[in-house]
């Protein structure tokens, strides 16, 4: 039979995690210790010590929708609109931002330092 961790152990008998270390130390409950230190439980003395196991559920795997369903299309309506929207409002925020004037070029300053200069 297989080996639990005291963590699986309280998922397979619904039993607080006191309990089971309660009964370990009683020696109501048979445990060996794994490769890393942890305490291991056989499912054998489980079942022993507690009766029946509950079933331990499996996580249900995430219904995804197709493309082509009306609750994918409505999204990517919504994200192809939202898209559209926020390219208009970069769009209107570039055209409204002050632009700052060009520098003058280095041949630009020249001129008009000696134009300074010549007066």
């Amino acid at each position: 039979m297989a080996w639990h961790t005291v963590k699986d152990a309280q998922a397979l008998t619904g039993k607080s995690r006191r309990t089971l270390y309660r009964d370990m130390a009683k020696g109501l409950l048979s445990w060996g210790f794994q490769g890393n230190g942890q305490r291991c439980i056989e499912t054998s003395e489980l079942l022993r010590v507690y009766g029946e196991l509950k079933d331990v559920a499996q996580p249900e795997a995430e219904k995804v929708a197709h493309s082509g369903t009306p609750q994918n299309d409505t999204i990517l309506a919504e994200l192809t609109a939202l898209r559209t929207e926020v390219h208009q409002l970069r769009d209107t925020l570039h055209r409204l931002e002050p632009t700052s004037p060009s520098k003058p070029s280095w041949w630009q300053k020249l001129l008009a330092w000696s134009s300074r200069r010549d007066r």
